[in-house]
């Protein structure tokens, strides 16, 4: 018999009840987990998704606005939220529509960073729409996106309070206070 290791860590309770659904009740919990984490190691290069990393700087402000977002929408991940933003877009886009109507990039400040890992196949239709839209940067695109998200998270919240955070072109000091209207 092989050695034996011990493999502990705190996981999501989410997570732990969606893993313990498959386990038989004669299995140990090591006999289950060895047998979920060798099928997935074992699976081939294939099957496993080539990874891309999309990184794009936001101010400290959309940061923070984005993290209220997240908490508030448990156990939702930054990840899955922009993964998620942007096949709706470019399926919208696909379909002759297009995503950022009358969007204003208002986060012109590159204090954090937002990286999203995501299958290469997702990279590349975001690369797609930029190359049709000159002049928009995988920025412009994914920004605009989560601008607009927090945007009608913040007007469901308090429709009054959000129409008079409006911001204006003077806002930052490099331009991305325009419209885009594509």
């Amino acid at each position: 018999m092989e050695p034996m290791k011990n493999l502990c860590g705190l996981i999501p309770e989410s997570l732990h009840k969606r893993l313990m659904e498959g386990k038989s009740p004669e299995m140990t919990n090591g006999e289950y987990l060895t047998k979920i984490l060798t099928t997935y190691l074992d699976q081939p290069a294939t099957a496993k998704q080539e990874q891309r990393t999309l990184a794009v700087q936001i101010s400290d402000d959309m940061f923070q606005r984005l993290k209220s977002y997240l908490d508030a929408h448990a156990p939702l991940t930054q990840k899955a939220l922009v993964q998620s933003l942007l096949n709706q877009a470019l399926d919208q886009w696909e379909h002759g529509e297009e995503p950022l109507q009358s969007a204003v990039l208002q986060d012109n400040k590159k204090e954090r960073t937002l990286a999203i890992a995501m299958p290469e196949s997702l990279f590349h239709r975001v690369e797609q729409y930029v190359e049709a839209h000159n002049g928009v940067s995988k920025r412009v695109f994914v920004v605009g996106l989560v601008a607009q998200e927090l945007q009608s998270w913040l007007m469901e919240q308090s429709p009054d309070e959000v129409q008079d955070q409006e911001f204006g072109p003077d806002q930052d000091e490099q331009g991305f206070g325009m419209s885009m209207t594509m």
